[in-house]
This record gives C-alpha cells, sequence and structure tokens, in this order.
C-alpha cells in the first residue's frame, strides 16, 4: 500500500507536497499571479545526501488574478518513489488587496493535489489542500509573506488533516537581487515530517525575466542540509 509519510522522506522538500511548490526562490507562495496571458517555467534540483530529484513547474495566467500551475518531481535514485506530479489553481484578484499604514496588503487562496508513482506501480493520489495567502509589501525592498490551511494525506492507513503554516521574509538590496528566509510548519509532523527552515539567494540575468537562485533547508531534527539549485523564466506570452 502506498504511504505518504515514505513519500515525505524522499520528496526533498520537507513539509509540503508537491502542488504547494511556489515562485522561486520560496516555498512560501505569494499572493500574485501571473498576468493573463502570460505564462512562466521554473526548474530546479534538489539534492540532501545521496538523494536527489529534478523538478519542473510550469504556470499560466488564465484570467486577471486566476493562475493554474502544474509540476513534475523526478527522483534519484527511484527504488522507493520514481515520480511525483501536482496541480494547483490560485485565485488572487485585484480587489482582495489593501493599503495599510505599515504596506499594501494582498490576499489569495491556492487550492491544490499531488499525485506520486512508487516504483513498481501506477499513479496514486497523494494529497489535497487549500491555503490561505496574504503577502505585505512594506515598501519596495521588504516583503512579508503567509501562507495557512489544510492538507489531507491520501494514503487510506491514515488519512490524515494537518495544518500548514508557511512564513517568509524577503528583501531586495538591488534591483537585480533577492535574499530571503523562511519557515513551513505543519501540526502534523509524524506524517507531513518536520519544521523545515530556508534560506536563499536569487539574482536577475534579466530584470523579471531570467532568474537564477541558490537554498539552503534544513528540517527539524532531520538529517543534513537540502541544496537546491534553481532557473526561473518569466513573462512567456501565449
Amino acid at each position: 500500500m502506498f504511504n505518504l509519510r515514505a513519500l515525505c522522506v524522499v520528496i526533498l522538500c520537507g513539509a509540503l507536497a508537491p502542488w504547494a511548490h511556489a515562485g522561486r526562490p520560496l516555498g512560501t507562495d505569494d499572493a500574485g499571479t501571473a498576468e493573463a496571458g502570460e505564462c512562466y517555467i521554473e526548474i530546479w534540483a534538489e539534492r540532501a545526501a545521496d538523494q536527489k530529484a529534478l523538478v519542473v513547474a510550469p504556470a499560466c495566467g488564465i484570467l486577471p488574478g486566476m493562475e493554474i500551475g502544474v509540476d513534475y518531481t523526478k527522483f534519484s535514485p527511484s527504488d522507493g518513489v520514481r515520480g511525483a506530479a501536482g496541480l494547483a489553481f490560485k485565485f488572487a484578484p485585484e480587489s482582495w488587496g489593501l493599503k495599510t499604514g505599515i504596506g499594501e496588503l494582498n490576499f489569495g487562496l491556492k487550492l491544490g493535489a499531488s499525485w506520486a508513482q512508487p516504483a513498481g506501480a501506477g499513479w496514486q493520489r497523494a494529497s489535497s489542500g487549500a491555503l490561505a495567502l496574504a503577502t505585505l509589501a512594506v515598501n519596495d525592498e521588504l516583503t512579508l509573506h503567509l501562507n495557512i490551511g489544510p492538507e489531507r494525506d491520501r494514503d487510506r492507513a491514515s488519512g490524515q488533516t494537518a495544518r500548514l503554516t508557511n512564513l517568509a521574509l524577503t528583501w531586495a538590496p538591488h534591483e537585480r537581487a533577492l535574499v530571503f528566509a523562511e519557515m513551513q510548519s505543519n501540526s502534523k509532523k509524524e506524517v507531513f515530517g518536520g519544521t523545515v527552515r530556508a534560506v536563499g539567494a536569487r539574482g536577475w540575468l534579466a530584470k523579471d525575466s531570467i532568474g537564477l537562485d541558490l537554498t539552503a533547508s534544513r528540517k527539524a531534527r532531520g538529517s543534513g542540509t537540502l541544496w537546491t539549485l534553481g532557473f526561473g523564466w518569466y513573462g512567456l506570452k501565449f
């Protein structure tokens, strides 16, 4: 029988299922979407000890304030789980934003599901969930992101639901550079894994169009550091 706890060990991202992959370099999502008629693609490689993964994650703005995204993860070695995939829909209309005394505050909602392909078996439903998104832009340099919502483990042996809480702080010291720190936690660590803390940076080769990033993350009571090297290409028209 497929067991998501085993999958979470193999999926190097830690607390979140594949559908929750957010805009690089963060694991915490922002309350914003791609412009209608525009797409982007993000590709990154992950490594922790002898476990490696390659992730491809395109997304497109389908209507103003609406975005749909997919992702596929290939694991190496693949003797436990060969691959994982996710599908997500994000809704963050401009009308949900407001001005506050400390900055511009925007809200959004993200719904998603993930599937896994264990070695020697077909694709199986892994998890589903929803996240409430909030982004506070204090100024042009400093931004805070918060995600809260339930995720359900689809393993028939457990079928548990956890509350996910993700928090990230980003700082842009230069128009072509971004650094961040974040924390991803959940209420059922025995099922979804321990709290993950990460730091990282992104550099823009072409401003808001082509970016490269590097992150380092560590799970509480976990073994070793997860290193991630990513690439993003944005503003693609369709």
